[in-house]
């Protein structure tokens, strides 16, 4: 199991709980095109969750609208089993703004889940921002249920 790291530390995670970590640079002075580096950690009901909370973690403090965003669905489906662990996987997940109840999906594609569920809540986070911000990038990702793993 991915926790076996932390177990050795004294800091097991409960049951179910995956931990993510991500880095995200946002602009700090949009005058002075200033940026910030955001290191954050969270934990979540596996590595979406994860993923996403650690990533709103990151983004609420420059982006409080976000504070609004809600992950309402998540569906994945294998596009090629007979390549078996080399197959692609399509994610899709719906969110929703919980203050507008304005709904939508984005939609990712890749061999590695963890990289298709990461690109489709960057795709979905960005949606949140359109017409705010012009960009936001993900330096590094890295979860505990896939250990030493980068992006």
């Amino acid at each position: 199991h991915g926790n076996s790291g932390e177990e050795a530390h004294g800091m097991s995670l409960p049951s179910g709980l995956t931990r993510a970590t991500v880095n995200v640079r946002v602009l700090d002075d949009p005058d002075h095109d200033d940026f910030l580096d955001r290191l954050e950690v969270s934990e979540g009901q596996g590595p979406v969750d994860a993923l996403a909370n650690a990533l709103k973690k990151a983004l609420v403090p420059s982006h409080p609208e976000l504070s609004n965003l809600q992950l309402i669905d998540y569906k994945v489906r294998i596009l090629d089993p007979e390549s078996a662990t080399r197959a692609a996987t399509r994610v899709m997940i719906e969110f929703k703004d919980v203050e507008s109840n304005e709904k939508w999906t984005t939609v990712s594609v890749d061999r590695n889940i963890i990289s298709a569920s990461l690109n489709a809540l960057v795709d979905g986070f960005e949606y949140a921002l359109k017409g705010i911000v012009a960009n936001c990038a993900i330096d590094e990702l890295f979860d505990d249920d896939f250990e030493g793993y980068h992006m």
